[in-house]
C-alpha cells in the first residue's frame, strides 16, 4: 500500500468547522460478521453490497476491497472473494464460483484510485463446494495513512438479501425476516438565503421497521439542477433506528440549488430527500463620500473621494460619472448641485445605499484690493459680483491726512465708489501733517486811558489765529482790545486747529499789564460828548492824548 501527503490542513479545518465533525482519532480492528449459510448441490447464491466511507481527508489512504470469506463447518476458509472499484469500474476476484452483475457508485476516491466513499453491488455464485451447512464472513476493513488519523476509509462488506441455496435437497436454512423497506431520510433548510450567509440543514432519518440498520448519510448539493452533485457532508456514524443531523453549509455564488440527504443502510438500502433554495445576493452596508459638503464658485474644480462598501465597485452620479474611488468635477454654473456614489456589487453583493455630497456654487467675483501708502486705515475691500458697485473709505491716522487715491481709480475724497468690471487694485494715500508755531508781537505800555488797538498775533503756517480772553479789564472783538478804563493784567490765549496740512499749532499764552497813565500826560475834557449834570453833580471824562 502507498500512501501521499494529506490535503492541506485548511481544508479539514474548513470542513470539521462547517460540518462539526471530526475524524477518528486512530484505526479501529478490522471485525467481521457471520451468517450461517447452506450449500445445496448446485451451491448457493449471494447477493453483496460493498460500502466505503470516508473521514475528511482521504485523498492519502489506498482503501481495502471489499471482503466475504466462506469458511467450512470446522472453519477451515473455502472460498474467498474480494470487490473493489475503481476510475475504471468495478473489479472482484473469487477463489470459487463466478460474480455477476456488479455496478458501483462512487462519490469520491482515495489514494491510488481506490474508493473513499460510495457502494458496489454484485452477486456471488459459490460452485464446487460440497453441500452442507458453511458460514458467510463479511469484513469491515479500515485504513488510515500513517500519522494522520483523519484520514481513515471503512470498507463494509454486507448481505444484500434474495440469496439462497442451489440445487437438490439440503437442510433448511433459518429464513431472513425479508425488510419491509429501505430507509427513509427528511431534510428540512430555508427556502432562500443570500450568498455567503451561513444556514442550517436538518436531517432525519429512520431505519425501516423490520429492516436494517442505518449505515451511512450523506448531504450534498447541486447548482445545476441536479446535473452534478457536490458532497458537503458525511457520516458513517449514525443512531438506530432514528438519526438526526444538523450541518450548517454556505453557497458562495447567486442562483438556485438543490439540497440532497441519502441514507443508506447496512444492506446497500437506500433512501433520498432533495429541498430546492433559492440564493439571492448580499447586502452591503453604506458607503461614504468626501467631502461632505462645499462650497465653490463657477468654474471652480473640485475632487470627491468614495469608501466604504463590500466590493468597491464605485458607480458615480449626478454631477460626477464612471467608476473609481476618486471622482474630479468642474461646477460650470451657480446652484446647488448633488455628487452622487453607491457601491454598484458584483455577482454575490447587491447595490449598497447611496451616498451624495452637497455642493453649493456661488456666481463668480470680483476681488478689490486697497493698499495704503502712509498712516491711516480703509474699508471697501473685498469680493463682489460683477459689474456691481464698490465704495473704498480712507481714514487718516491722527497726525495724517489723507491726499487721494491712486491706482485703478483715482480721487482726492476719503469715499470713492467704483463699478466692479474685474479685480480691482487702489492705493489709499496718507501724509503726514506739517508743524506750525504761533508768535505775536508785544503792544507798547498799555494804560487805562489807552484808545482801542490790534494785537498782532500770526501762524508759520500763515493760517487764521483766534484770538480768546481768559481775563483783565478789557474788550476783545476779533485782535483788537478795548481798554475798560480799570487797571490790571490781561490774559489772552491765541489758538490755531490746523487743516488738511497742518497740525493744530500748540496754544500760545498772552499777558499784558494795563496801568495808570503816565505822569505829565494832557488830558482832553470830552465832556461834551459824554457830559451828563443834574442839579448837584457834573461828571467829567478824560481821553489821553499823544501816547495813551
Amino acid at each position: 500500500m502507498t500512501s501521499k501527503p494529506p490535503r492541506a490542513a485548511f481544508a479539514g479545518v474548513l470542513l470539521s468547522a462547517l460540518l462539526g465533525w471530526a475524524a477518528p482519532a486512530s484505526a479501529q480492528s478490522n471485525p467481521y460478521s457471520s451468517v450461517p449459510v447452506v450449500l445445496g448441490t448446485s451451491g448457493y447464491q449471494l447477493n453483496f453490497t460493498v460500502t466505503w466511507t470516508c473521514d475528511d481527508n482521504p485523498r492519502a489512504t489506498t482503501s481495502f476491497p471489499g471482503r466475504i470469506d466462506l469458511v467450512d463447518g470446522n472453519g477451515s476458509l473455502a472460498a474467498e472473494l474480494t470487490a473493489t472499484a475503481g476510475p475504471g469500474g468495478p473489479s472482484s476476484t473469487a477463489t470459487c464460483g463466478v460474480v455477476s452483475g456488479l455496478l458501483a457508485t462512487i462519490n469520491l476516491f482515495g489514494a491510488a484510485g481506490t474508493p473513499a466513499d460510495g457502494h458496489l453491488r454484485g452477486t456471488w455464485t459459490i460452485e464446487g463446494l460440497s453441500p452442507g451447512t458453511y458460514t458467510l464472513r463479511f469484513w469491515s476493513l479500515v485504513e488510515t495513512a500513517p500519522g494522520q488519523s483523519a484520514s481513515a476509509i471503512t470498507s463494509l462488506a454486507m448481505d444484500a438479501g434474495g440469496e439462497g441455496t442451489l440445487g437438490g435437497a439440503v437442510p433448511t436454512p433459518t429464513p431472513t425476516p425479508t425488510p419491509a423497506g429501505p430507509p427513509t431520510v427528511a431534510i428540512s433548510a430555508p427556502s432562500s438565503v443570500t450568498v455567503l450567509q451561513g444556514f442550517n440543514i436538518a436531517t432525519s432519518a429512520s431505519a425501516a421497521a423490520n429492516g436494517y440498520p442505518l449505515a451511512t448519510l450523506v448531504i450534498q448539493d447541486s447548482l445545476d439542477n441536479g446535473g452534478t452533485w457536490t458532497q458537503i457532508y458525511s457520516s458513517a456514524s449514525l443512531s438506530n433506528p432514528v438519526d438526526r443531523e444538523s450541518r450548517w453549509s454556505i453557497f458562495a455564488a447567486v442562483g438556485s440549488a438543490l439540497i440532497r440527504a441519502t441514507v443508506t443502510d447496512t444492506h446497500g438500502n437506500t433512501g433520498s430527500a432533495s429541498q430546492t433554495v433559492t440564493i439571492g445576493k448580499a447586502s452591503q452596508g453604506s458607503v461614504q463620500v468626501a467631502p461632505p459638503t462645499l462650497t465653490l464658485v463657477v468654474g471652480q474644480t473640485a475632487s470627491f473621494t468614495a469608501s466604504g462598501g463590500a466590493t468597491g465597485n464605485y458607480a458615480w452620479s449626478g454631477m460626477a460619472s464612471g467608476s473609481g474611488s476618486t471622482q474630479t468635477v468642474t461646477f460650470p454654473s451657480a446652484g446647488s448641485f448633488a455628487v452622487t456614489v453607491l457601491d454598484a456589487g458584483n455577482t454575490q453583493y447587491a447595490p449598497s445605499p447611496e451616498a451624495s455630497a452637497a455642493v453649493l456654487v456661488q456666481p463668480a467675483f470680483d476681488v478689490l484690493t486697497i493698499s495704503i501708502i502712509g498712516e491711516g486705515s480703509t474699508t471697501g475691500a473685498g469680493s463682489y459680483a460683477p459689474n456691481s458697485e464698490a465704495v473704498a473709505v480712507a481714514t487718516p491716522s491722527p497726525g495724517y491726512t489723507f491726499s487721494g487715491w491712486s491706482g485703478d481709480a483715482t480721487g482726492t475724497s476719503s469715499s470713492l465708489a467704483l463699478a466692479m468690471t474685474g479685480n480691482k487694485t487702489l492705493t489709499a494715500n496718507f501724509s503726514a501733517l506739517l508743524a506750525q508755531q504761533l508768535s505775536y508781537v508785544p503792544p507798547g505800555p498799555v494804560s487805562t486811558r489807552s484808545a482801542p488797538f490790534a494785537l498782532l498775533v500770526s501762524s508759520s503756517s500763515g493760517l487764521p489765529v483766534t484770538l480768546t480772553l481768559d481775563a483783565g479789564p478789557v474788550g476783545l472783538a476779533g485782535n483788537t482790545l478795548s481798554p475798560t478804563g480799570a487797571a490790571g493784567e490781561v490774559t489772552l490765549t491765541a489758538t490755531q486747529p490746523g487743516n488738511a496740512q497742518y497740525l493744530p499749532a500748540p496754544p500760545l499764552v498772552i499777558t499784558l499789564s494795563i496801568g495808570p497813565p503816565p505822569p505829565g500826560v494832557l488830558l482832553s475834557d470830552d465832556s461834551a460828548a459824554t457830559k451828563r449834570s443834574d442839579r448837584t453833580t457834573r461828571n467829567t471824562s478824560f481821553t489821553s492824548v499823544a501816547g495813551h
